[in-house]
């Protein structure tokens, strides 16, 4: 598995929270909470897999729970229009383990299209495919 192209500042400046590396660097959590959601976000770099947890605050069940096996780079973008994380040419998958069934995710002969995923959380939590 490649390593992730990211930037540790742009999910901070972007997410407005600092992660919890309990696992020292293996993976980041960044937790938050918006207009009565709350995201987690893993990143474990070293296999370029990005998880999203959305829950409801009174809901204990997540709302949606999914994994990206992020093929490109992802970018902050803060312009006049918004602020939101990119993730570019990704495979949504339902979880981290996912490859172990379907295989090599980054085989761009056996995935050939990448989704792009937007990240924002101003002024609420916002996930939309571009």
């Amino acid at each position: 598995m490649p390593e992730l192209q990211w930037d540790e500042r742009d999910f901070l400046e972007c997410l407005e929270t600092v992660p919890d590396g309990k696992e020292y660097g293996v993976s980041y959590s960044y937790d938050l909470t918006r207009a009565g959601h709350r995201l987690l976000v893993t990143v474990w770099p070293f296999e370029s897999i990005v998880q999203l947890t959305l829950w409801s605050e009174k809901m204990e069940t997540p709302l949606i729970e999914f994994s990206l096996f992020v093929r490109g780079a992802v970018r902050h973008v803060n312009y006049r229009r918004g602020e939101y994380l990119e993730f570019q040419d990704s495979i949504v998958a339902p979880d981290r383990f996912w490859h172990m069934k379907a295989g090599d995710m980054f085989n761009q002969d056996r995935f050939a299209c990448g989704v792009t995923l937007q990240l924002s959380i101003k002024p609420s939590i916002r996930l939309r495919f571009a």
